[in-house]
């Protein structure tokens, strides 16, 4: 059995780490796992960077231009978009490699264009990880349900047009998407629900499969340790938020969290707790806020962001709308609590009260609530650490989750395909 992953990149960002885990451990697992991506940032030679029209030039200018059709509107920063308007043969890169079954991973940014897969005769297996396959061109909504009838009057793009850039899209993409032998699997039970009701995909086959992660590179580990490795305060307690453009990107919630901070009991205290921000946010441009602030810039290295969940007292993961939560899983996986908002896939993950808690969405107050809870239970007893850990490992440890996608690959090759063949 050969799987191709199609992926913007290998390891550079969460979408992508989840990927490549899956690869690696389809690999151990006897499965002829291949990945094909836009930039290859890891020495696996297995993982093959793709070349097209724009060689030499960097897949950055690729992204820069899918972005061009967006400069006609007045965009909202609400949500990332990716446009898909740019030719890219991709047919002959994959039938070079000759795979059995095509996964479609994370492939925003100019990678995939609409029409890319157009003639491909395999069955593709497509995780969703986002919403962008069956929206106009944003990844989130935003609470916009446009997506349920064919979008237009994109809110995102402050348009009142009905045949606006988003109508489009969705056009093109219910030309492309009937073509393909196509069988979805969302990331969490929310996600497989929005894409049962949009127009685009609501009649395509969808099975939920999780995330997944390294338990084993994830784990519980010396909290003293960790933090003198990362050169951070041995006493006191850590808030974590960890995302990409926290500031810009309001999905993430990192306004939210800053209502909340100004709400925490200690705040005012002598000792109050401190905040960790592992992102790409410049402390000079970070609000005033009401505890000591450390921002330690972008961790792509999955062992000082290991080092980093050990570290932390509790992880505050507000996100206004997410399909998963890979940022969860991760810090249950190392035994810190989480706290988040009861929407999406994060209120799949977090059993409230058990290994964190969901707090009301989206009320800062309530956030604010669940994170001193957090501190307080974790001075009491390590066992709200220890339940976070197990329901990780028994539920999203990336052997568990490659197991769920080899029977689903054998599912779709035929009941005769034999394992031991692989």
């Amino acid at each position: 059995m050969r799987i191709l992953h199609l992926s913007t990149s290998d390891i550079r960002g969460g979408a992508a780490r989840g990927s490549y885990f899956l690869h690696r451990k389809l690999r151990e697992q006897g499965i002829d796992s291949r990945m094909l991506v836009g930039r290859k940032y890891g020495d696996d030679p297995m993982v093959t960077e793709l070349r097209g029209a724009l060689a030499p030039f960097s897949e950055r200018l690729r992204a820069r231009l899918d972005q061009l059709p967006l400069r006609r509107y007045d965009k909202t920063g609400e949500s990332f978009w990716s446009v898909g308007w740019q030719r890219r043969p991709l047919a002959a890169a994959i039938e070079a490699i000759a795979p059995d079954v095509l996964h479609l991973q994370w492939t925003g940014g100019g990678f995939l264009p609409v029409e890319a897969l157009r003639g491909v005769r395999l069955p593709i297996v497509w995780t969703l990880r986002d919403m962008w396959a069956f929206t106009g061109g944003c990844h989130y909504t935003a609470g916009c349900e446009g997506y349920v009838t064919g979008c237009g009057r994109c809110p995102q793009l402050r348009s009142d047009s009905e045949a606006d850039l988003s109508q489009a899209m969705v056009r093109r993409k219910a030309k492309a998407w009937p073509e393909l032998d196509l069988r979805l699997v969302p990331i969490s039970g929310w996600i497989a629900e929005q894409a049962r009701r949009s127009r685009l995909l609501r009649d395509t086959p969808a099975r939920v499969i999780p995330n997944g992660i390294d338990t084993t590179l994830f784990q519980p580990a010396d909290k003293r340790k960790a933090r003198i490795a990362l050169g951070l305060p041995e006493k006191g307690q850590f808030i974590l938020f960890t995302a990409l453009n926290a500031l810009d990107d309001e999905r993430k919630g990192f306004w939210q969290l800053a209502e909340a901070l100004a709400q925490l009991k200690g705040a005012e205290s002598s000792d109050p707790p401190q905040l960790l921000v592992a992102g790409d946010m410049n402390p000079a441009q970070a609000p005033e806020l009401p505890i000591p602030l450390h921002c330690l810039g972008r961790i792509d290295d999955d062992e000082r962001l290991a080092a980093l969940y050990a570290a932390a007292d509790v992880v505050a993961a507000p996100s206004l709308q997410e399909a998963f939560g890979k940022v969860h899983i991760e810090a249950m996986a190392c035994a810190t609590p989480v706290v988040a908002f009861d929407s999406g896939g994060p209120g799949e993950i977090v059993e409230h009260g058990k290994t964190g808690y969901l707090a009301q969405a989206f009320a800062p107050e309530d956030l604010a609530r669940g994170i001193d809870w957090c501190l307080q239970s974790v001075v009491r007893s390590p066992e709200l650490g220890q339940a976070a850990r197990a329901r990780a490992a028994r539920l999203y440890d990336i052997g568990v989750v490659a197991e769920q996608y080899i029977d689903h690959y054998a599912t779709l090759l035929g009941a005769d395909y034999d394992r031991s063949a692989a």
